[in-house]
């Protein structure tokens, strides 16, 4: 794995050593379970401190006993020195934590300006001082580099602009210890680079900082330390440099990973898809094919055209051109209704707002779109939903296997799982499965499970499966072939050895500067025109 650029030191490191936060021996059981076992963790003052580690390794707990949403069944805190011991986020608040949380607390019916000051309003007398919550509100839009109206309706924006407010909501309280839950995993890159320029001018006010994040590139972008959790307990803990990012991963994980590409030709391969010339607001045009038993990744850089791709695929996205065929019949779904008719599924990348429902049981979500095959006589089969339940647990590691549990209390990856198992569950494949970024913020233990659901469901022969990622490193580990779009068009597809991290980015970038890949005469790829559409 190439070495990535080194964080700079933090600003003030040198003389005396000041510890923000400190936590020592802490646990957390719930009845015979420990979830936390005995952490011990200091965050500086003045550095950013990553903390990495798998779904289910303790992090959620550790964070919210630092936030006073849980206590600790033995152990102790200590900020700046002072014993801390919050028993509702309230107090934590009011002691200087400030928590920017993975999934954002927002206000819908509210604009962004009202949701960035929401309990916490500019006011003379009883009056809400709004021109001027506007006014620091754009200042701080700008800052993070992100072109957003204060008046802005939340309803109409994505995953990533309300992460942003909630990142500002923290920062305007002058938090003492400011700790990030996974604050870049539905950024772009452009706000993910903005908001890491605005951490290192926190660091040099000698803001404590808890990182919690599954980006590699991002701890040794960002930061100074880093510690691993591993259930339950710190088992990697140093400064960034200390570390190659092999050795970090083993620790996640608890013992080598094998990194090398293991993608076996399908053996049961015939054209499922097939794209002429289609054409779509911000896409266009693109020509491919998609075959059952691969799976066909899709690489861009943002702004590519990745996920209008598939939802174009899907009736999402208005189609302005072209043809596409579903093995052999026309196929030009005029919305997603009219897609999953076809046999056609997606998992979207904004799984909470788009495909999870948060109040419905573990089992419920998994299995919402098999409900009728399960069934007798039009009455739903407990034993049946059980049984289908258990295998796709079973074959996708679910932690807590507990089908009863609602959705919302599994973390992150695994409530990915559950959307992904709607599909792998044992009952009808889809005749194509799309999936934008389907391991965004999901850990290295659980993607490896992700991933064998995929090869599986692929090499079953009936299905073929369309990845985006926005990191060429997991597309070279699962696709048989990878298509690289630039601009709304393909800039090539490549097959076999073809699939590296480097001609991925090369073509990339070659397609956006009109530049041909160094090294080569002509793109290493199979181009558009040739894909036998």
């Amino acid at each position: 794995m190439p070495g990535p650029a080194r964080a700079p030191a933090p600003s003030g490191s040198s003389g005396r050593r000041r510890v923000g936060i400190a936590v020592q021996g802490l646990r957390k059981s719930y009845g015979a379970a420990e979830v936390l076992a005995g952490v011990d963790l200091e965050i500086e003052a003045g550095e950013i401190h990553a903390l990495l580690g798998a779904n289910g390794a303790g992090k959620s707990t550790l964070i919210k006993c630092l936030s006073g949403g849980i206590q600790p069944s033995s152990g102790r805190i200590l900020i700046d020195g002072e014993p801390f011991a919050a028993v509702r986020p309230e107090e934590a608040r009011a002691a200087g934590i400030a928590v920017i949380h993975q999934e954002p607390s927002v206000a819908l019916s509210l604009d962004v300006g009202d949701n960035i000051f929401l309990g916490n309003e500019l006011r003379l007398g009883p009056f809400v001082r709004r021109r001027a919550q506007r006014r620091e509100a754009a200042r701080w839009l700008r800052e993070l580099g992100v072109d957003l109206s204060p008046r802005a309706d939340l309803a109409d924006l994505g995953n990533a602009e309300l992460q942003v407010i909630e990142i500002i909501k923290a920062m305007r309280t002058s938090p003492k210890v400011l700790i990030l839950d996974e604050p870049t995993a539905a950024l772009s890159e452009q706000e993910a680079r903005a908001l890491g320029a605005h951490l290192r001018r926190l660091r040099q006010q000698r803001l404590p900082m808890l990182y919690v994040t599954h980006r590699l590139s991002e701890v040794f972008a960002l930061a100074d330390r880093v510690s691993v959790l591993r259930g339950g307990r710190i088992v990697l803990s140093g400064a960034v440099g200390a570390f190659s990012p092999d050795e970090i991963v083993d620790a996640i994980v608890g013992g080598a990973v094998n990194r090398a590409r293991v993608v076996v030709p399908p053996s049961k391969r015939r054209a499922m898809l097939e794209v002429a010339g289609l054409r779509a607001p911000g896409l266009g045009p693109v020509d491919f094919r998609a075959e059952t038993g691969e799976i066909l990744g899709v690489f861009g850089l943002v702004g590519s055209g990745r996920t209008e791709l598939l939802e174009t695929l899907f009736g999402a996205h208005p189609r302005a051109g072209g043809r596409m065929s579903l093995e052999g019949a026309p196929y030009a779904p005029s919305d997603p209704i009219a897609a999953v008719g076809r046999g056609v599924a997606l998992v979207p990348s904004d799984r909470l707002r788009k495909s999870m429902i948060a109040a419905l049981s573990a089992r419920d979500n998994m299995l919402i779109s098999s409900l009728g095959a399960l069934g007798r006589l039009g009455l739903r089969d407990a034993r049946r939903e059980a049984r289908a339940f258990d295998a796709a647990a079973a074959r996708l590691d679910l932690r807590p296997r507990a089908p009863d549990l609602e959705a919302r209390r599994f973390s992150g990856g695994n409530q990915q799982k559950l959307v992904i198992a709607r599909w792998v569950n044992g009952q009808r494949a889809p005749r194509l499965l799309l999936l934008d970024e389907p391991t965004q913020g999901v850990d290295v233990g659980a993607r490896k499970d992700i991933y064998g659901a995929l090869r599986d469901l692929a090499a079953a022969g009936e299905t073929a499966v369309i990845v985006t990622s926005s990191e060429p490193e997991e597309l070279r580990q699962i696709a048989h072939r990878v298509l690289v779009l630039a601009d709304g068009r393909v800039a090539g597809i490549l097959e076999g050895e073809e699939v590296t991290e480097a001609r991925m980015l090369a073509l990339a970038h070659a397609a956006e500067t009109g530049r041909t890949p160094e090294g080569t005469g002509t793109p290493e790829t199979r181009p558009a025109e040739h894909s036998h559409v």
